[in-house]
């Protein structure tokens, strides 16, 4: 290390001693030779590279007590004069790295141990190196100008730095404006697209009515639903149409309400051509059947048959005149008779003086399917 220690006074001998910034990268220069050494031997033990470096701050630390003691001295002896100093160039620090670790690169092999000769010679190598550059920018800087333009030269001088500050202030400014728009059109966009507001603020349409709950008893996932049939009605049962009565029936302009009577019964056929109103049958209600069920609970009876063999999907509706409608009902017709039943409840008390209808459609899906009615039966207050 005794190398070493030779290049670091004989660098800080060659240069501004007195600035303790110079002094610095001297010794930072030291270290960077030190460890560029180390690496290109292929020095990885970790005791070695730290005894090496620690020799190496104790060096650096009592060559910089003896400065800062010659610097005291110095200015104990010699009052300070005012003199004008030059502005310290950066750049040395720069240059002499990267000699001493050129240097460091040719002089130190990679096999071999360390070796304090090995170490100095690296960075000798680079302090020459530096010496030489700093000759040679020297003689190839133009002379000072006359005494009358060093105010100009020192003003050119002083330019650049006022200049990097505007140009960071400007380049700050910038940033500043493109956040803030940025922050800007985001806040707009949000305001404008809605993202805020709630699912129903966001909905512009026609305010929808509430969702009900309709009285058709269909439940598409467990399929149509078929009432159980009764063997036998006792005297209880109001008959309210029998196929007889082809003059309480009135078809739609979709629909077809045509008497039969053959081995199968009398009966009357409804074809329905469309799923809508249209398609319905209409059989009329006498005003003195509504009266007796009106403010009850009241279970109606249909004895239907699917036509043709092929079972089809039947609704039912009501129209009571006063005492309003029951739902829609729908059901499913097979080849064998059966009796669909379902309830009623009428709550107004006030008997209509009309009579009112049953709208049959024998096909819901609109494929025109037949459907066999061969009685209507109403059992009141049950």
């Amino acid at each position: 290390m005794s190398g070493l220690e030779t290049a670091i006074r004989h660098a800080l001998e060659r240069s501004e001693r007195e600035n303790s910034e110079t002094r610095a990268r001297i010794y930072q220069s030291a270290r960077n030779a030190l460890e560029a050494g180390l690496k290109k031997q292929d020095v990885h033990d970790p005791d070695v590279v730290a005894q090496q470096r620690h020799r190496l701050e104790a060096i650096i630390r009592a060559i910089e007590i003896e400065e800062r003691a010659a610097l005291k001295a110095a200015a104990a002896v010699a009052p300070p004069q005012a003199s004008r100093q030059e502005p310290v160039d950066a750049s040395p620090s720069v240059e002499l790295d990267d000699g001493l670790h050129e240097r460091a690169d040719r002089n130190m092999p990679v096999d071999g141990p360390v070796s304090e000769e090995r170490l100095d010679g690296g960075l000798d190598g680079g302090l020459d190196g530096l010496r030489a550059e700093r000759r040679t920018a020297a003689a190839e800087t133009p002379a000072p100008a006359p005494a009358a333009g060093r105010r100009g030269r020192n003003a050119r001088k002083a330019d650049p730095k006022p200049r990097r500050r505007r140009s960071s202030f400007l380049s700050f400014v910038m940033v500043v404006t493109v956040l803030v728009a940025a922050v800007g059109t985001a806040a707009w966009w949000v305001q404008t697209s809605g993202l805020l507001k709630s699912p129903a603020e966001r909905d512009t349409s026609v305010a929808n009515p509430p969702a009900t709950v309709r009285s058709e008893d269909f439940d598409g996932g467990a399929g149509l639903k078929t009432l159980g049939s009764r063997s036998g009605f006792s005297g209880d049962w109001i008959d309210v149409f029998t196929p007889g009565e082809a003059d309480k029936v009135k078809a739609g302009s979709q629909a077809a309400a045509d008497p039969v009577s053959d081995e199968g019964g009398r009966r009357l056929r409804i074809t329905s051509a469309s799923a809508g109103s249209d398609g319905n049958v209409l059989v009329e209600i006498p005003a003195s059947v509504l009266e007796q069920i009106s403010g009850k609970t009241s279970t109606l009876a249909l004895s239907v048959r699917a036509d043709e063999g092929k079972p089809t999907q039947f609704s039912v509706e009501c129209d009571f005149s006063t005492l309003g409608d029951c739902g829609r009902h729908r059901f499913t017709a097979h080849d064998e008779k059966n009796d669909m039943l379902f309830k009623v409840t009428f709550d107004r008390s006030l008997a209509p003086n009309a009579p009112g209808h049953i709208l049959v459609n024998s096909d819901v899906t609109g494929a025109g399917n037949s459907l066999s009615l061969y009685a209507i039966r109403v059992l009141p207050g049950q």
